[in-house]
């Protein structure tokens, strides 16, 4: 995913048209009848009353400002990448690809502050750990600690990601700081010890592929998109331990072997962290998605942690979708029937003694592994050619993944079960909506109502909020038995000069605000 600079003689500053869609709501209570309802006597809110008052207040979302400094050739911050407001929803602060990042007073939308060179590369995301300190993660692969109160210079510079860093999270149980990059890793940063130079860090996880990693509120599960179609959820989340527990475990190879229907000896002994009895650290993956996915490149967590929602693009990069899948823990008896059997592990390493001759012949099939093609440098210099032809020697290589050494036919006598066993992935998603193809090579950063009832995303030069069904109802309550479209309530098409890139709703107000590409940030809010 590219971030790439813009020249101001190319931008286009040109005012758009906004265009406002509101979709039809269906209100079960009117305010006439809510008064009448009062005057006698009763106080207690009808049946629909908060679906009603929730659906009418989304439906009147609508801009309010903009900040007048994007309008200026001089003050150009390049793509607003990521938002993030204070605790107490009296600041947002803003990450800019022009390296700045942007501190705003929530209440009158006034630009108070500027820090002009946060880092040496486009600024990508931003946390607040409490209410005066925030982080900020960077293309530079540094995070820096800020202190509201001091802006002049950051508090601390982290070092250890050795790539683009993209998620910044904070877990309150555990007390450390949690954050991912396009390594492939996944650190642990307790910002209460300190080594001479830094913060003391650890690796927790190491994944190639790795595009985003979220907390859900409790931190009790990691959440993690990749490039390969799936995410995976870390169930009963123990950050102490997730690095020994999962210190071999390669998911991409997992996910393989689940595509192939094939098993690597190697993989399969890692059955036991799929169980569903397993109290920490448990592994699911999911990969049941609208479309064909590829990347799936942003992630959001219900306030509640009831579910994950993702935008993701297919291998062509010509399709964009918003998905939404309910993350919640499940009755054990669910996944008592999500696996299968395969033949093809076993091989001459086979401890069973053969009953017949088709058994004999199966002892010794050669075992299903990876393999790799080369050809010796020496070798490759020195070709020949017949006929105007070329004769060339190939050799091949294990990968190394067979698993056919004597500790994995040690674990296979111990559990003979789990020798051609592959665990398989439940259904999850509950929810779901095509985007518009538009910005290649940006991620669109989606957003959710503190009150999870509302998923803001990008569409185009504007934004649109989606709702579980028409009536604006909590999840919760729109159970059902297969994935359904998201309901588009309002659509704010051309409010921006450019495409949006990022969006967020104030945790504590109904506000909201969304940035371009173009630099502009609008703010939103009921407009009654």
């Amino acid at each position: 995913m590219s971030a790439a600079g813009y020249d101001l003689n190319t931008v286009s500053f040109r005012e758009p048209t906004p265009k406002r869609h509101v979709a039809q709501i269906p209100l079960y209570v009117t305010v006439p009848e809510i008064l009448t309802s009062r005057s006698l006597g009763f106080h207690n809110r009808p049946i629909g009353f908060t679906d009603a008052v929730k659906a009418s207040v989304y439906s009147s979302f609508d801009s309010v400002a903009i900040d007048p400094d994007s309008r200026k050739s001089d003050n150009y911050w390049g793509g607003i990448f990521n938002f993030e407001f204070s605790h107490n929803g009296k600041l947002l602060v803003a990450a800019c690809e022009g390296k700045q990042v942007l501190i705003y007073d929530a209440g009158n939308q006034k630009k108070i502050e500027t820090i002009e060179t946060a880092h040496l590369n486009c600024v990508n995301c931003i946390k607040f750990l409490d209410e005066r300190t925030f982080a900020t993660g960077s293309d530079d692969a540094l995070i820096k600690l800020w202190d509201i109160r001091k802006l002049d210079k950051c508090m601390k510079t982290l070092h250890g990601h050795s790539s683009w860093v993209k998620n910044i999270e904070w877990s309150e149980e555990e007390h450390v700081m949690v954050t991912s990059a396009f390594d492939g890793t996944v650190y642990a940063w307790n910002l209460n010890d300190r080594t001479e130079n830094n913060m003391l860090f650890e690796k927790v996880f190491l994944l190639s592929g790795l595009m985003r990693m979220k907390l859900t509120p409790d931190g009790k599960k990691m959440l993690i998109t990749t490039t390969a179609g799936f995410m995976i959820i870390i169930h009963n989340l123990n950050l102490l331990t997730l690095a020994l527990d999962l210190r071999s475990f390669r998911p991409n190879l997992y996910r393989l072997m689940q595509t192939s229907e094939q098993c690597f000896p190697v993989a399969t002994t890692y059955n036991y962290l799929f169980d569903p009895k397993r109290t920490r650290n448990r592994i699911e993956f999911i990969d049941d998605f609208p479309n064909e996915s590829e990347v799936i490149s942003s992630l959001q967590i219900h306030p509640h942690g009831w579910a994950a929602v993702s935008r993701n693009l297919n291998s062509e990069e010509n399709e964009e979708w918003t998905a939404v899948h309910d993350i919640q823990d499940r009755d054990a008896k669910d996944y008592e029937d999500s696996f299968m059997y395969t033949e093809d592990c076993v091989d001459e390493y086979t401890f069973d003694t053969p009953s017949n001759d088709e058994s004999a012949d199966r002892v010794h099939q050669r075992p299903t592994d990876l393999w790799l093609g080369y050809t010796l440098l020496e070798d490759y210099n020195a070709l020949e050619t017949t006929a105007g032809t070329t004769r060339q020697e190939m050799g091949i290589v294990s990968s190394g993944l067979i698993g056919s050494s004597a500790p994995y036919n040690a674990y296979f006598q111990n559990h003979p079960d789990e020798r051609n066993k592959v665990i398989l992935n439940l259904k999850r998603m509950t929810h779901y909506i095509k985007e518009k193809n538009v910005g290649k090579g940006f991620i669109k950063e989606v957003a959710i109502s503190p009150d999870g009832r509302v998923i803001c995303s990008p569409y185009d030069r504007g934004i649109r909020l989606l709702a579980f069904n028409q009536s604006c109802q909590e999840m919760s309550e729109c159970v059902l038995d297969e994935p359904k479209e998201l309901h588009p309530i309002v659509e704010m098409n051309d409010y921006h000069r450019d495409v949006v890139v990022s969006c967020k709703f104030n945790p504590m107000h109904y506000q909201l605000v969304s940035g371009c590409l173009g630099s502009q940030i609008n703010w939103y809010q009921p407009v009654l």
